[in-house]
């Protein structure tokens, strides 16, 4: 079921695993957390027929998140998980362009 709540949910997984990616200075801890913030708050204020695409955009932060914490970095799953968040937030380009924009500067992080 696709909802605001399950967007919250896994956006504040995300949010709270920042501090979980090895091999990123403070800096950038702070500013990816303050990226996925923004895109919790644009997607939860997106109307109830984008929450799939939405839901998209937040599986696939988690999924980014999930392979920069690998101890051991596999920058092929990193650039598959960053290419996914990519396309994910194109996909709600028409409504929340800024979603995108803030994407971009997260996987730009991960290069």
């Amino acid at each position: 079921m696709s909802g605001k709540n399950e967007i919250k949910r896994t956006m504040k997984l995300v949010i709270d695993g920042v501090d979980d990616v090895p091999n990123v200075d403070e800096v950038v801890r702070r500013d990816l957390r303050r990226w996925f913030t923004s895109v919790r708050d644009i997607l939860t204020r997106l109307p109830e027929e984008r929450w799939v695409e939405a839901e998209m955009v937040a599986d696939q932060a988690k999924e980014l998140l999930a392979s920069a914490s690998l101890n051991r970095l596999n920058q092929t799953m990193i650039l598959s998980s960053s290419s996914g968040l990519r396309q994910a937030a194109e996909r709600l380009d028409d409504i929340a362009p800024r979603v995108l924009t803030l994407c971009r500067q997260v996987t730009d992080q991960f290069r």
